[in-house]
């Protein structure tokens, strides 16, 4: 008798303890499927700089659109700068305004993007050349913007603070490899034209813009 209660005893102290396991682990599931189940906060607009070619160093925006699972995000980059040598000055400005397409949900990670670019040169040569027998120097200034169409990938990280990578190809087929300027005499009335080699641009080659940079900001 007593051998029977106490293999009755064992056998409700083995179901209670696999009951409270199996309960345990139900909690837990049930937990994980919540947690799963709430949606991660997106931060919807990112705003920073970014360093590296055609752009060198300007500012950059970005905004997470809740489309497509928070994949497409509208972007625009603006810088300006200046480059000198001895016998040209070169005043850039850059524009670019796209889409990233994230491959993940929270804007932010792995993405591709496409964009159109614009990098506007305002170039001043000086040169000397010969009037009437006299050697003067002359002063001409010509403009040329250069539209490409970016293609990059990139990565972002998360959080409030957030660094990015990108890399790609800006296709262009305006990228002249000769200017003739009209050289006006610096104080006096003489004119001339010159042929000038088109002058070394960061990232600039003569079929396309190497787009490359590091960036790093605030979302919110």
């Amino acid at each position: 008798m007593k051998t029977r209660l106490l293999f009755f005893y064992l056998l409700i102290i083995t179901g209670s303890m696999a009951f409270a396991q199996e309960a345990e682990e139900s909690a837990e599931a049930a937990t994980e499927i919540a947690a799963d189940s709430i949606p991660a906060k997106v931060k919807r607009l990112s705003l920073g700089v970014k360093l590296g070619v055609p752009n060198v160093a300007g500012g950059s925006a970005e905004v997470v659109l809740p489309f497509l699972d928070n994949r497409i995000a509208p972007y625009a980059d603006f810088s300006g700068f200046d480059v000198e040598d001895a016998e040209t000055e070169i005043a850039l400005s850059y524009t670019e305004f796209g889409l990233n397409v994230y491959f993940g949900k929270e804007g932010k990670g792995l993405y591709a993007a496409i964009g159109a670019g614009n990098l506007s040169t305002d170039l001043t040569f000086y040169e000397t050349f010969e009037e009437e027998g006299v050697t003067v120097q002359g002063k001409g200034t010509i403009g040329v913007d250069i539209a490409s169409t970016n293609l990059k990938i990139g990565v972002k990280t998360g959080g409030r603070i957030y660094f990015r990578f990108e890399l790609g190809y800006g296709f262009t087929s305006d990228v002249p490899s000769q200017l003739t300027v009209r050289l006006e005499e610096i104080g006096g009335d003489g004119v001339e034209n010159e042929v000038f080699d088109f002058p070394a641009v960061p990232g600039v080659g003569d079929n396309g813009l190497l787009v490359g940079n590091i960036g790093f900001g605030i979302s919110f």
